[in-house]
């Protein structure tokens, strides 16, 4: 399966979306279990619906407490692996009215053909909903994986 900038744009619409308008289906769509969130407190791991569905609730809860009402993800460059997995590097940018709320950053996708779709199993410097709410899943009463 070949990855390439219309695919790569279509991956960062999907994984953007769902946040926008709380679909976690589509998100779940872009997403391959088990999937690894790698942000700056630790990682953390969901590996069945319930916790994807759970963990896509807070950051919902943390989109009511910042007041974003726009995500802009901008792609930066993908590397094809031996493997046929693909690295998707991409820009974030979180603003509120056409403010920006947050410092921009850079993340990592790590992506596997699946079943015709372009999946991820792990996002590296990912933004975790405890840097806006202050509270890390391990600490605010989600079991440790």
């Amino acid at each position: 399966m070949i990855f390439d900038d219309a695919q790569f744009e279509a991956f960062l619409e999907d994984i953007t979306v769902p946040f926008l308008i709380g679909d976690v289906s589509r998100w779940r769509a872009r997403i391959r279990l088990p999937f690894s969130l790698i942000t700056q407190s630790g990682p953390v791991t969901l590996t069945t619906d319930d916790e994807v569905k759970e963990n896509f609730a807070l950051y919902l809860k943390a989109k009511e407490a910042i007041h974003y009402d726009l995500i802009v993800r901008k792609p930066v460059n993908f590397e094809t692996c031996p493997d046929g997995t693909v690295i998707a590097t991409y820009h974030n940018e979180f603003l509120y009215h056409g403010l920006r709320i947050r410092d921009p950053y850079t993340a990592s996708a790590l992506l596997h053909p699946d079943d015709g779709v372009w999946r991820m199993s792990s996002i590296l410097n990912a933004l975790g909903h405890h840097q806006w709410t202050g509270k890390h899943p391990y600490l605010s009463g989600e079991k440790e994986k």
